[in-house]
């Protein structure tokens, strides 16, 4: 067993996520109190909680160590999902300078033992991810299918860890993420996780398939936890039980496991008692963590400085022109000094807007209706080579 000595955990966040960064920190200092958890929070550096936990830093956007200007287009171009997963390569190259390992977890997990067995696996294999799923699921599920994984990517990064032999992965994985970090299904992209179904061929990573990390809503039928003389376990193959992920975790009503999925699980495979029983604890955690903080803001890069909402198509709009431009001209909606620009832009930007939203409906037809979209490209080739030229163009990803 390798000595851990030289490792961090760490999580980005909006502020409202916070209550969920000081439950997983609970939670570390619970089971691996000698280890320091980074909070990355992407809008604001929220440092009023009152004595200062032990082994907790709270950092800001400056860490990174990124212009200030390209801040601002980012906070621009995406929404706060995408933005907090933009960030996450150059979030983990500053603390490979500081520490020889990097562990992400993401807000809404929870420590339930301590991680031992992940140094070795970290130093063997330098980029460490855990697979949604690790047995074939069953046609006819009910809750979830291996579609899920083709949607979202066969990786979930709520859990992954790297060290310092990883840095070309992660600058190649912020490459992309600087601008294509996009809740884009017509494009097959989903933020940070669908990059690293290529970043884990071109640059070897590992798949690791320990059933006890990243147990979640979409991999319960598959792990159940069960209780024995040595703690808890994963029924299916021993393994024991490391990190839950409570992701679309609603705390006043835990038995309902996720908001996310379609339909409840309060009566799925693999939600039982003990799960029941984790669930309510951390349930309890966040909702400490909620009176603790008090009302939390809302998100500061939501509006524009008129307090006028940021559209996602807005967004998608700003983010062509940025591209188009390089960040030529184009004016910031967070800067007061640069409001009456902003607006006049934003006015403008309405026919634009409206352009890249039937460019989108156009490439979705083009998929709902294959026979039409075949028989023009075969009467009308120019004009089907045209028409996806433009398309592809419209979304400003690089293919």
């Amino acid at each position: 067993m390798t000595i851990d000595g030289s490792t961090v955990y760490c999580t980005v966040v909006a502020q409202n996520y916070l209550p969920q960064a000081l439950a997983l920190h609970g939670s570390i200092q619970e089971h691996s109190p000698d280890i320091e958890l980074v909070v990355m929070v992407v809008d604001g550096d929220r440092q009023d909680l009152g004595s200062e936990p032990a082994n907790l830093r709270i950092v800001g956007l400056d860490f990174l160590n990124l212009e200030q200007r390209e801040v601002l287009d980012l906070a621009a171009i995406y929404d706060v999902v995408e933005f907090s997963t933009s960030i996450k390569p150059l979030f983990f190259l500053e603390l490979l300078n500081e520490y020889e390992r990097v562990v992400y977890l993401d807000p809404d997990t929870f420590l339930i033992a301590p991680l031992d067995e992940l140094p070795d696996v970290v130093d063997e294999h330098g980029i460490v991810f855990t697979p949604h799923f690790l047995r074939p699921i069953e046609p006819g599920s009910g809750i979830v299918s291996e579609v899920h994984s083709l949607t979202v990517g066969v990786h979930n990064l709520g859990f992954c860890a790297f060290n310092r032999t990883s840095r070309p992965f992660l600058k190649w994985w912020w490459s992309h993420l600087r601008r294509e970090c996009l809740i884009y299904p017509l494009l097959s992209i989903f933020v940070d996780q669908k990059w690293t179904d290529i970043g884990s061929v071109l640059f070897g990573a590992h798949s690791w398939l320990h059933a006890g990390y990243n147990v979640g809503p979409w991999n319960l039928h598959e792990r159940e936890i069960v209780s024995r003389d040595e703690g808890l376990v994963i029924s299916s193959t021993g393994h024991p039980l490391r990190l839950v992920h409570f992701s679309g975790f609603d705390p006043n009503d835990p038995s309902a496991i996720s908001v996310r999925l379609s339909i409840s699980l309060k009566d799925a495979d693999g939600v039982n008692e003990e799960f029941l029983i984790l669930s309510r604890k951390y349930a309890d955690a966040v909702l400490i963590a909620r009176d603790r903080l008090g009302l939390i803001p809302v998100y500061k890069y939501g509006s524009d400085t008129n307090g006028r909402l940021i559209s996602k198509r807005l967004r998608k709009t700003y983010r062509s022109e940025l591209l188009e431009k390089n960040g030529i001209g184009l004016p910031s909606p967070f800067l007061v000094s640069e409001r009456n620009d902003f607006n006049v832009w934003r006015r403008k930007a309405f026919v634009r807007s409206v352009k890249i939203t039937f460019a989108d409906v156009a490439l979705a037809a083009k998929y709902a209706l294959p026979d039409e979209f075949q028989f023009v490209k075969k009467r009308l080739p120019r004009l089907a080579s045209n028409l996806r030229r433009k398309l592809l163009e419209s979304s400003k990803v690089r293919r």
